[in-house]
């Protein structure tokens, strides 16, 4: 079963991708979105199947040479390799990304520009998958680029607003203000990314200049025996985290992943949990062997996900966009993954990864399916009571507020303590903010999910309908794999045997810190009461009708100002200059101009004699002729007398 070749995996949603977009006119109606599911759901059956083959050893393909002896001086080529972690990948992509594509057959159907967007979602799949399954660092930013800029045409999908060509002129100048905030925040997301995206470039010629490969098998065996200094394999990696902290949204490049909720409400659960923000989080684990020599490299990644986890649970205590929230809260969550592959506990950072892209991807779907009852509303104080209205939603979503809250037995409970079991193990300052951060969670989702769903409702609409079975169905999958994901690495101290870890150590170390069973026992009580707790503050609150009130109200609404500071530090002053240089240019532009007008002038007068008219040149020659003798004939009767 594993003779499929792993071309294949990308080569699906690409050709669905080239199909939608070259010849849009072929699929009428809905078989474009029919297509780009097709497309996701045969990469799916190839990544279960490759899955299912799969032995120890790692499969290692190579289709053709790519770079062969030129500027590297290296015969790069294109090639996929797979072992757990990328087969893990390649799963999770392509399973949440299908369920996803089949949500969006309902939610987007009666968008004019539908086929376009499962052409942009099947091209997010392809870039995704060749950036997991790239055997060389040049390969795999073939495909972090790609996911860049899948994200750009997604973000910015509704560029000109939902309602652009509405007839109600109010209604059109809303929707042409809504598409000049979808355009910025694609171009924010595209633009930060690319300061993110330079620090890998630094990163990949340090690797080449150290090890004298890019392929990433051979690299881990040089890293083994090839002795190099050890500032270089620091700056190394430090220039990797920069890429890393880029794509997945960390502290200091994290203000854009929240405005990548401008995109349709499936980007936002593709983007924020199976695609794009897991890059960073793949990259550092892919690179394990390059960080378990870089200590002090590996200690600024731990401490950048500690901080932006509380950074994201800050910011996401007081919002009031229904997606907001959600956004806020996957900067925390990629925060807590950071931590844990910093402190080289990779596979419960990848465990994390897994059971996030379940409970996150729940999340926004089921967001989306309130959005869509609500004819677009997206504040949370203009709704509850919404369990009334849509029963099988509200439940799916209590599913996903449980699991992200850490309670048991929901899949972020087992995820979330591994990474504080590691974190108490190595940095007990990160376990604090990690316990921290974790109330703080079950609080925000806890107040989500009592505005959007309990208590009277505020809404507009008449009667909200319920999602229809295009939709229940993905939300239900998600649901059931929020709730029992976590079964697949139950610790052994709760009688489990690292099934997880297990499976995972075949391609990543383990780096396990010893702790006593009673001490274990009491983290995960202090996890679970952190989760309960945040939770039942949430309802105090809730009920004393008080949630957006509090000393950190206007600082979490906000964001902790961190975007109105790049604004002033850096935006206000880029525009600035540019605006002067506009009134330079346009002032020399005009001096210039009048100096060429007053040169042209002359010659203009010269032009009218060049008429192409015969007539005119003979004219022109007998008038010519008259002179000179009319001067030749005075000249004469003047030299006579």
């Amino acid at each position: 079963m594993g003779s499929l070749p792993l071309y294949l995996l990308p080569l699906f949603p690409l050709l669905g991708f080239a199909l939608l977009i070259c010849l849009p006119r072929l699929f009428p109606g809905k078989s474009g979105g029919l297509l780009g599911c097709a497309a996701v759901l045969a990469s799916f059956v190839v990544a279960v199947m490759r899955y299912l083959g799969q032995t120890d050893a790692p499969d290692h393909e190579v289709l053709w040479s790519w770079l062969p002896n030129m500027a590297l001086n290296a015969n790069l080529a294109v090639g996929f390799y797979l072992d757990q972690l990328s087969a893990l990948m390649s799963l999770i992509i392509t399973g949440i990304g299908f369920l996803i594509h089949v949500y969006s057959l309902s939610y987007m159907g009666h968008d004019k520009q539908f086929t376009r967007f499962f052409a942009f979602l099947n091209f997010f799949v392809a870039m995704m998958l060749i950036l997991v399954l790239a055997d060389s660092y040049p390969l795999m930013f073939v495909g972090w680029e790609g996911v860049g800029m899948a994200s750009y045409l997604l973000i910015g999908f509704w560029f000109s607003g939902r309602n652009s060509e509405a007839s109600d002129r109010e209604l059109r100048e809303a929707s042409d203000r809504e598409g000049v905030a979808n355009s910025n925040a694609a171009r924010k997301a595209f633009i930060m990314n690319r300061i993110g995206d330079l620090g890998f470039m630094f990163g990949m010629f340090l690797i080449y200049k150290l090890y004298g490969t890019l392929v990433i098998p051979e690299l881990a065996e040089r890293a083994e025996s090839v002795r190099v200094a050890q500032a270089a394999i620091e700056l190394t990696c430090l220039f990797l985290l920069v890429g890393a902290v880029g794509k997945s949204g960390q502290l200091p490049l994290t203000t854009w992943l929240p405005d990548a909720m401008a995109g349709p409400t499936p980007v936002s659960a593709l983007i924020h949990a199976a695609t794009m923000v897991t890059a960073g989080v793949y990259l550092i684990s892919r690179s394990h062997f390059l960080y378990d020599l870089a200590p002090g490299a590996s200690t600024w990644v731990a401490w950048v996900g500690g901080l932006t986890a509380l950074y994201g649970a800050l910011s996401a205590l007081n919002q009031h966009d229904i997606k907001k929230i959600l956004a806020y809260s996957t900067v925390s969550q990629l925060g807590y993954m950071f931590m844990a592959v910093g402190l080289h506990a990779y596979s419960a950072g990848v465990f994390h990864l897994l059971t996030h892209a379940f409970f996150k991807a729940l999340l926004f779907l089921a967001a989306g399916a309130v959005i869509h009852a609500l004819h677009e509303e997206q504040d949370v104080r203009a709704m509850g009571g919404m369990r009334k209205f849509m029963p099988f939603t509200h439940i799916v979503s209590l599913m996903g507020v449980l699991a992200i809250s850490g309670i048991p037995i929901w899949s972020g409970f087992f995820s979330k303590d591994a990474i504080l079991a590691a974190a108490f193990g190595s940095n007990p300052a990160l376990y604090v903010i990690g316990l921290g951060v974790a109330f703080l969670t079950a609080f925000y989702m806890g107040r989500w999910y009592f505005l959007v769903w309990q208590g009277e409702y505020r809404g507009h609409v008449h009667h909200p309908h319920d999602a229809d079975t295009t939709m229940k169905v993905p939300l239900g999958i998600l649901a059931a794999l929020a709730t029992l994901g976590g079964l697949l690495n139950i610790p052994a101290f709760l009688g489990g045997g690292h099934a997880f870890d297990t499976y995972l150590g075949r391609a990543i170390p383990l780096h396990g810190h010893e702790i006593a069973v009673s001490t274990e026992l009491l983290l995960t009580a202090f996890a679970v009461l952190a989760g309960v707790g945040g939770l039942v503050w949430a309802f105090l609150e809730h009920r004393a009708r008080s949630l957006a009130n509090g000393p950190l109200g206007l600082l979490s609404t906000q964001a902790l100002y961190l975007d109105t500071i790049y604004n002033g530090l850096f935006s206000a002053p880029s525009r600035g200059i540019s605006y002067g240089l506009d009134m330079v240019d346009r002032s020399v532009e005009g001096s210039l101009g009048a100096v060429a007008r007053n040169s042209a002038a002359p010659g203009g007068l010269f032009t009218r004699w060049q008429s192409g008219f015969v007539r005119a040149y003979a004219v022109s020659m007998l008038l010519g002729t008259a002179l000179i003798l009319g001067y030749w004939a005075l000249k004469t009767i003047g030299g006579g007398a």
